[in-house]
């Protein structure tokens, strides 16, 4: 099932998106401790069939006894609003973050590929 409809513009806006992401982790991510999670969203209605609104976010761990876990997750949501999924793309330490944030083609694919699982998931089963 093809649901990418626009591949080049898609990664324009995972890549748009990452990077501001990533500028903000650079001053908003401590080595340890919490901090308020920081997102981005974009929409992608007209570059992946079924979907409206994409958001990644990057947040702390709740209960991390260290304070050092952190996870990167995208959400997808169906263009109605009314469903989502989401999936994790990076999970670990700090230290591991700073340095796949770092690594920009790596995770792109990975967004890319929760976005396009989302989809199929979520049209697969849709109420209706």
């Amino acid at each position: 099932m093809q649901v990418v409809l626009s591949e080049q513009k898609l990664q324009q806006v995972i890549a748009t998106a990452l990077h501001e992401l990533t500028e903000r982790a650079r001053t908003g991510v401590p080595d340890t401790g919490t901090f308020t999670p920081l997102s981005t969203h974009f929409a992608a209605g007209a570059l992946v069939k079924g979907v409206g609104d994409v958001e990644l976010r990057l947040a702390p761990l709740s209960g991390d006894a260290g304070k050092q876990e952190r996870y990167l997750d995208v959400r997808v949501a169906t263009a109605s609003g009314g469903s989502h999924s989401s999936s994790w793309v990076f999970y670990g330490k700090t230290a591991a973050l700073k340095e796949v944030l770092k690594n920009e083609a790596s995770l792109k694919g990975k967004i890319r590929d929760a976005i396009v699982k989302s989809a199929e998931s979520l049209q697969r089963h849709e109420l209706g």
